[in-house]
């Protein structure tokens, strides 16, 4: 009689184990990444705010001179959204602006209530220093070594 052995069988147990934790820990960010790429590249040419804000810095004299022609939202650095029941809604954007001659960050403040888009504040800061008021077309603070616009 001859008797024939199997093989153990292997296990693969610490492997799906090893996966599944690092699943566990890596899926917060996959999510996190997954949804800033989408609402950097989709969400905010929906959004009412940055539409607005692309629409008055494409028409406004002071960013053309500070930063050329051909304007365009290039980037969203931060975003903060807060809302206090009986005055409305307030968000709070730092945006990446470039145009043909330069590029800056556009701090923005808006007031979202009722509906409607009302910008407060729009400061545009440059890399070499400049800072410029966008809504009321005021230079805040001369770039360093240059004359002023």
């Amino acid at each position: 009689m001859t008797m024939t052995q199997q093989a153990p069988r292997r296990s693969n147990g610490c492997l799906w184990g090893c996966l599944a934790i690092l699943a566990f820990i890596f899926l917060p960010v996959i999510v996190a990444g997954g949804y800033g790429a989408w609402f950097l590249y989709q969400g905010f040419r929906h959004d009412p705010v940055l539409r607005t804000v692309s629409e008055l810095v494409r028409r406004d004299g002071l960013a053309h001179q500070v930063l050329g022609d051909d304007i365009h939202v290039t980037g969203m650095d931060g975003n903060a959204f807060s809302f206090v029941p009986g005055l409305g809604a307030r968000t709070d954007y730092e945006v990446t602006l470039t145009g043909d001659k330069a590029s800056g960050t556009l701090d923005v403040e808006a007031d979202t209530s009722h509906g409607q888009v009302q910008i407060k504040s729009m400061i545009l800061t440059l890399p070499n220093g400049g800072r410029y008021d966008l809504l009321h077309n005021i230079v805040l603070t001369e770039p360093s070594g240059s004359e002023s616009i």
